[in-house]
C-alpha cells in the first residue's frame, strides 16, 4: 500500500482527494492555514483559531460518511447573524473549543464521519500571506491579494509568510518524508500552493523523501495571480521562491476545451492553461516526466479535474519515475 500525501488548498485538492481515496487507505492532506476570507476569516478573526475552511472541504472529500453529510457540512445560512456562514466550518470551530485546538478536532471528526485518511493542517501558528506586486506595493492578507493585483494590472512578483518560516505541525513533517508519493496541487499558485510549501521544513522533507513529487497543473489561469502564465511560468515561480526544484514529474490536461465551455471563465477573466513546445522543452531540461491527458470534467458550469482519470495518471506516472530510479 503506497503512502500519498498531497499539499496545497482550495478546490482543487479535496477534488483530487475524491479519486486519490480509492487509491489507497494511507492518503493525508496537508492544508496551507492562510485562509481569511468569507465565512473562514470570519471565524478565524472571530474565534482566534486557524481557517477551517479547506480543512473542512479535505475532510468531505475523504469522507466515506452519508451524502446528506456532504448537504450539512456545506449548507450556508444566508440570513440573520449567521448570513455567509458555513455549518462545516461551525462545527469544526465548535470542536476546536470542546478537543482544545483545530489538529484534536480534526482527529475527532475524521473519526466521526468516517474518513479515509487524515488532514492536517500545514502550522498551528497563526500566520497571513504577504505579496509585493511588480509596482512595488505590498500587501497582507491572501483574500485581497489576487483581487488588488488585477485592479492595479500588476502582477504579483513575490509571496511569502508573515510571520516567515512558521513551524510546521508536528505531523507534516514525518508524514511527509515516509511518503511513497508526494503531490503538489492542483490550486491557486501563490495563495494556496506556496503558503503550504513556504512553512519551515517541507520543502527540505520533500527533498529528503524517497518517494517522488509530482506536480498537478491547473486548469484555468486565475485573475490577478496567474493572468497568461504557462504551465513552465508555475513552475518556474514554485522553483524561484523555493530555490529547488522538488519536482520529478507533473501531470497536465491537453484536452482544448470549446467556447461554450469557456463562457463562465471569460466572465471572470480566465484562460485554459495548455502545454505548449517551450512547456515541454522546460520539463525535458530538467529532468521532470510529464504524463498527459483528457483530464476535464464538467460540474454544471465549472470545470473540474476529472479526479478517477487524474488519480490514474498519476499513479502511473509515479510509477514510470520509481521504474527510472
Amino acid at each position: 500500500m503506497k503512502r500519498i500525501s498531497i499539499i496545497g488548498g482550495g478546490t482543487g485538492l479535496s477534488v483530487l482527494l475524491r479519486g486519490l481515496k480509492k487509491k489507497t487507505e494511507d492518503l493525508h492532506a496537508i492544508v496551507n492555514m492562510v485562509d481569511d476570507g468569507g465565512s473562514s476569516g470570519r471565524i478565524r478573526d472571530e474565534l482566534g483559531m486557524g481557517p477551517p475552511g479547506d480543512l473542512r472541504n479535505c475532510l468531505l472529500a475523504m469522507s466515506e460518511a452519508d451524502p446528506l453529510l456532504d448537504e450539512l457540512f456545506n449548507y450556508r445560512f444566508d440570513q440573520g447573524s449567521l448570513s455567509g456562514q458555513s455549518m462545516g466550518n461551525l462545527i469544526i470551530a465548535a470542536l476546536s473549543k470542546l478537543t482544545g485546538g483545530i489538529d484534536h478536532a480534526l482527529y475527532q471528526a475524521a473519526s466521526i464521519f468516517n474518513v479515509n485518511g487524515h488532514v492536517y493542517p500545514v502550522t498551528l501558528e497563526d500566520i497571513r500571506l504577504f505579496a509585493r506586486l511588480q509596482n512595488g506595493r505590498e500587501i497582507i492578507g491572501e483574500a485581497i491579494i489576487p483581487q488588488i493585483a488585477y485592479e492595479e494590472n500588476s502582477p504579483i512578483e513575490y509571496v511569502n509568510l508573515h510571520p516567515m518560516r512558521p513551524k510546521a505541525f508536528k505531523e507534516v513533517i514525518p508524514v511527509i518524508e515516509s511518503s511513497d508519493i508526494v503531490l503538489v496541487g492542483p490550486g491557486s499558485l501563490y495563495t494556496s500552493l506556496l503558503p503550504a510549501l513556504l512553512v519551515s521544513g517541507v520543502k527540505e522533507a520533500i527533498l529528503r523523501s524517497k518517494g517522488v513529487c509530482i506536480y498537478t497543473a491547473n486548469l484555468m489561469t486565475q485573475a490577478g495571480e496567474t493572468d497568461h502564465l504557462a504551465i513552465s511560468d508555475h513552475l518556474r515561480v514554485l522553483q524561484e521562491h523555493l530555490e529547488d526544484n522538488i519536482f520529478d514529474g507533473i501531470v497536465i490536461n491537453n484536452r482544448v476545451l470549446q467556447p461554450d465551455e469557456l463562457k463562465l471563465y471569460e466572465l471572470e477573466h480566465a484562460e485554459q492553461i495548455l502545454p505548449t513546445p517551450m512547456d515541454r522543452k522546460y520539463f525535458q531540461e530538467r529532468g521532470i516526466e510529464v504524463a498527459e491527458g483528457d483530464l476535464v470534467c464538467r460540474q454544471d458550469t465549472l470545470i473540474r479535474h476529472n479526479f478517477d482519470l487524474t488519480s490514474d495518471i498519476i499513479m502511473d506516472l509515479a510509477q514510470k519515475i520509481k521504474d527510472k530510479k
